[in-house]
């Protein structure tokens, strides 16, 4: 197992590992409610929830969004 699949983080390691560590602009209450909300799925050891920093990661990729965006060309064709 690769040391980045290893769940061994908290909910609070895995805020600091993407916010610090990353250095990208996650708010602790977005990683809470990814959990709340089954986005970011834990692995229960010994009664506690672990997270590994491919969780993480894998979280934040699903986060991208495609934009529909139309270019000029395209609005013509379409007529708007």
């Amino acid at each position: 197992m690769d040391e980045d699949e290893k769940p061994k983080l908290t909910e609070q390691e895995l805020w600091e590992y993407l916010h610090d560590e990353l250095g990208l602009p996650v708010k602790r209450r977005a990683v809470k409610y990814a959990v709340l909300n089954d986005e970011i799925t834990p692995t229960q050891i010994s009664g506690c929830n672990r997270f590994s920093k491919r969780d993480g990661v894998n979280w934040i990729r699903s986060r991208k969004r495609v934009v529909g965006y139309k270019t000029p060309e395209t609005r013509a064709a379409v007529g708007e």
